[in-house]
């Protein structure tokens, strides 16, 4: 008895009943598998053949051939395929859209259906999108790490060197880097989830001259720090606000580009507060974990994207996760090249080992899923030894304070202690940013 089909063996399952027929299909040009959000999986051929003709047939075989392979993760055979010229909105179905499935032979990509239109598959190449200032994503797999606090500083030293900072607090379910950089009290009138309510009617634009407003952390330094926090001052109906900022922008909205899905009106956001802004720097304070609202942050902003981690199981499992998604769907050798992991708050006693031991395991991480395997004499490759400090395994390191751990706000820093907790972490970012400048 064939063992029940599972999440998990759709794809092999398919890629399997697509080479089994693909000498057969080689009229059909291209085909597009959808795996809807039920889990559930159709595919869309670019026109219906004619009834009875031997492609149509071909298909009708291959229809059957999936619903044995996939049980109630197919459709029934008569509504296994749909037909692109036939939909009303086949944006999505165009070439190059989604994840190639390597069906030898054969053009075959898998579109993902997701609530939020977002996948940690997609990442957005540099070429694909327009001249940007430098952007820097903060993201980690778990909560705690001091990421927002790191990003905050981060902000803090870059305007005390004169550049001129945005920094944009993306973690909308649990705002924090907000009430870091902004004492109570001052706040702009919007935040962004009014940009992204606003936006579903056509007009976000018309409330970015009250969406940011200086910190006062940068008041006697050469440049500036300018925060867009989730919420505005009143807070308003945030709950309800929030629950409607993810939705993909229908056709009917207003833009001239069809349906737009949540990580492109994310990219439309930061174009147009950069260009009102016009900041030198700008930093994105990522949703922790592996939610697919925080793979827009990571994959489709073009970013250079700081993991913060600290040495526990659980981080590197959740990170293994992640880069094991990368490798699966051939997003690795785009992303690999944008990342940099942080060793967040390492402790203050046994430090030597604990960095070696955070060190291989980050190392072991990139090697197995997203480092080239790169044989001797070999010039070519993205591969880096365990030693090397420039590779994104090597972690940049910010240490736990005492001092920072009881700091609730950071109007008014110690530059001492900003060096102590923060010093080897803000010399990486400098390094990091050349870079990106001029993108």
């Amino acid at each position: 008895m064939k063992p029940t089909a599972t999440f998990d063996t759709i794809l092999s399952e398919v890629r399997e009943a697509l080479q089994q027929f693909q000498p057969e299909l080689q009229s059909i040009g291209r085909l597009t598998v959808v795996r809807d959000l039920w889990g559930r999986v159709r595919l869309v051929a670019p026109t219906r053949p004619e009834s009875g003709a031997p492609l149509a047939q071909t298909l009708e075989r291959l229809a059957s051939n999936l619903q044995a392979r996939l049980g109630r993760h197919a459709y029934p055979p008569e509504q296994t395929f749909l037909y692109a010229d036939e939909l009303a909105e086949p944006t999505d179905l165009e070439p190059g859209r989604g994840v190639d499935l390597e069906v030898e032979g054969f053009d075959a990509r898998l579109i993902d259906r997701q609530l939020t239109g977002t996948s940690w598959a997609e990442v957005a190449a540099s070429t694909d999108l327009p001249q940007h200032p430098a952007r820097l994503t903060f993201y980690s797999i778990k909560g705690g790490v001091g990421r927002s606090t790191a990003a905050a500083v981060a902000a803090w030293r870059l305007a005390q060197e004169g550049r001129n900072v945005l920094v944009l607090d993306l973690d909308l379910e649990a705002p924090g880097l907000s009430s870091a950089l902004l004492p109570q009290g001052i706040l702009p009138r919007f935040g962004i989830v009014d940009w992204f309510v606003e936006d579903l009617v056509g007009q976000a634009d018309e409330i970015l001259d009250d969406m940011a407003v200086p910190s006062p952390v940068s008041a006697d330094l050469p440049g500036e720090v300018w925060v867009v926090p989730s919420h505005g001052a009143a807070g308003g109906e945030y709950i309800a606000k929030l629950g409607r900022c993810y939705l993909d922008l229908p056709p009917s909205t207003g833009r001239d580009e069809g349906r737009q899905s949540w990580p492109q009106r994310l990219r439309h956001l930061l174009e147009a507060i950069e260009a009102h802004h016009r900041p030198d720097v700008v930093l994105l304070d990522s949703r922790s974990g592996l939610h697919d609202v925080a793979s827009a942050v990571v994959t489709d902003v073009d970013a250079q994207v700081l993991l913060f981690a600290v040495g526990s199981d659980q981080t590197w499992r959740g990170y293994r996760l992640l880069f094991e998604h990368w490798q699966r769907h051939d997003a690795a050798r785009i992303i690999r090249e944008r990342l940099k992991v942080v060793a967040s708050m390492v402790p203050e006693t046994g430090r030597a080992e604990y960095l070696s031991a955070f060190r291989e395991a980050s190392w072991d991480l990139f090697r197995e899923h997203l480092y080239d395997e790169v044989v001797e004499g070999a010039l070519d490759g993205f591969s880096y030894d365990l030693m090397d400090d420039t590779g994104p395994h090597a972690p940049l390191l910010t240490y736990w304070s005492r001092g920072f751990a009881s700091l609730g706000n950071l109007a008014s820093l110690d530059p001492q202690l900003v060096e102590a907790a923060y010093g080897p972490f803000l010399d990486g970012i400098q390094e990091l940013l050349p870079s990106l400048e001029g993108l």
